[in-house]
């Protein structure tokens, strides 16, 4: 910035009377000095100079502001004129734009969904499969240790305990029949059947069941297909823990394993019925045999002590949920809806 000079500056009237009074006073001074005069003087003097210096500075007219004027320079560009509000199409646009990504979200969220569940069917798979082979290896033990057994009895032994031992080494390779094709995935497990979108079937509230049988893979297969049908399931490994099982609780369905070492399955059975007779009047159970042997001779004993229905082994899981919902069908709230 720079001050305006357009025109020429002159000093005031009265600083001009003040500036000759004292250059008066200043050559007066000067020569009382030269003719000896006492300081008394030259105080005056310097009083005279000081006040007319004081009446100067009163009489001075006040001074006019100074006119500033920008210096020169590069220009500024002028500030941006504001961006013009937004119309009808650009609002239109934005909210197109909000819902594709609302929609890309919406799809990511169900592949992550669907990458989770097929992580969880192949953890269960495997975790399925480890199981099995587990028990293949605890169930072939024993086997080897009975056809063993056979090779050593005299050629003179009871024909009774050797039908009796075949019979039931029957019912155990059955049974790792089924085991073996469950791993090697000729039938997958229901956990691996299952679609990832699946909904979980619902609880079958006051449906509880109780599967009797000594076998491991018997039990561990026929609880683990219920149980996904939404059942409540119990086990028993013989025919006394059965029966006690019955003594806390009534149950709407049995699968009773006929040969079972001690009390077989027809004699449970009896028993079974006398229990429910006395203890849970009015309720009756749906008892259903376990049993390779399903000759017209074994239904008649079946029928004769209480059972209901017989299941032949080795069974299917598909075979297993028929009947069970054959003989305990679904209620209408316990049907899904589409």
């Amino acid at each position: 910035m720079r001050v305006d000079n357009g025109r020429q500056r002159r000093l005031p009237v009265p600083l001009r009377w003040a500036l000759l009074i004292q250059l008066a006073l200043l050559l007066a001074g000067l020569a009382l000095l030269a003719l000896g005069a006492g300081p008394g003087w030259l105080l005056l003097l310097l009083a005279l100079s000081l006040g007319s210096v004081a009446v100067a500075a009163w009489a001075l007219p006040a001074e006019p502001p100074v006119r500033l004027t920008p210096a020169a320079g590069p220009r500024l560009p002028p500030p941006a004129a504001a961006p013009p509000a937004p119309t009808g199409g650009g609002d239109e646009q934005l909210r197109r734009r909000l819902q594709s990504l609302e929609e890309d979200l919406v799809r990511c969220d169900q592949r992550v969904g669907r990458l989770a569940a097929g992580r969880a069917r192949a953890r269960e798979e495997s975790r399925l499969k480890s199981d099995y082979l587990t028990l293949l290896g605890r169930e072939l033990r024993p086997l080897r240790e009975q056809v063993e057994a056979l090779l050593q009895e005299p050629a003179d032994a009871a024909p009774g305990s050797r039908r009796a031992t075949l019979e039931e080494l029957r019912d155990r390779l059955g049974d790792l029949e089924v085991l073996l094709e469950g791993i090697a995935g000729s039938e997958p497990p229901p956990a691996a059947a299952a679609p990832a979108a699946a909904p979980a079937p619902p609880l079958r509230r006051g449906r509880r069941l109780l599967i009797v049988d000594d076998g491991p893979v018997n039990l561990m297969l026929a609880r683990q297909v219920l149980e996904r049908e939404g059942y409540e399931v119990r086990t028993a490994t013989s025919g006394a823990e059965a029966l006690a099982c019955l003594e806390q609780v009534p149950f709407d369905l049995v699968l009773m394993d006929i040969f079972m070492p001690g009390m077989d399955g027809v004699e449970t059975s009896r028993r079974w019925r006398d229990v429910e007779i006395e203890r849970y009047p009015g309720q009756r159970s749906v008892l259903v045999a376990l049993t390779a042997n399903a000759s017209a001779e074994d239904r008649k004993r079946f029928v004769a002590a209480g059972l209901d229905d017989y299941l032949a082994k080795p069974y299917r899981p598909q075979q297993l949920i028929d009947l069970v919902n054959r003989w305990l069908p679904p209620s209408r709230e316990e049907v899904p809806h589409p």
